[in-house]
């Protein structure tokens, strides 16, 4: 009996399909859900995880299910190869987990992409906030809150609609008023 069809071996073949489908459906929400899970509680206001997570996760569960279709194989380079791979993809894991936005009553929290620590902003380090309305090639609203330290960060209607006036109540209280302006 051949080798490579050895019951054993099969296994890397199943894991590889296994995380590739169930990649296809975490890809949508793996990084959102973590996020929401990890930091809504207490004093939550909204909690914002960016396109590029996702993508970022996407790129994450292609790696590893190639990292297990390379197991399959016998050959010590290819083993080597997907051994790497594996390692490539848990950078790709921890880069998407760590970007996103929190805004609580106390504070506002930012993490860019390959950024290890995270920003704290108070609501007194807002400078200025614009809500930028919708038009034909962007569908949503925006608000963008302007940090003293010059750090733009956008918060999308989607996600921040139901908690506007929150939002709104909080900026008044330290002296800011958004200006509506076209985008």
């Amino acid at each position: 009996m051949n080798r490579e069809f050895a019951e054993g071996n099969m296994v890397w073949i199943v894991l590889g399909v296994i995380t590739l489908l169930l990649g296809a459906v975490l890809a949508f929400v793996a990084p959102n859900l973590m996020h929401y899970m990890l930091f809504t509680y207490g004093d939550s206001i909204l909690v914002q995880t960016p396109n590029i997570s996702n993508v970022l996760f996407a790129v994450f569960v292609v790696l590893l299910s190639l990292f297990f279709f390379m197991m399959y194989k016998e050959s010590k380079k290819i083993k080597l190869t997907g051994a790497a791979l594996l390692l490539i993809s848990i950078v790709f894991l921890a880069v998407s987990m760590t970007n996103y936005t929190v805004v609580r009553e106390a504070a506002i929290f930012h993490s860019d992409v390959l950024s290890i620590t995270s920003e704290k902003y108070e609501w007194t380090d807002v400078e200025d906030a614009t809500l930028l309305k919708m038009n034909d090639d962007i569908p949503y609203n925006s608000l963008v809150l302007k940090m003293n330290d010059g750090t733009e960060l956008e918060l999308k209607q989607g996600e921040f609609d139901f908690q506007k006036n929150k939002i709104e109540s909080m900026l008044l209280s330290v002296g800011v008023e958004y200006q509506l302006t076209d985008r």
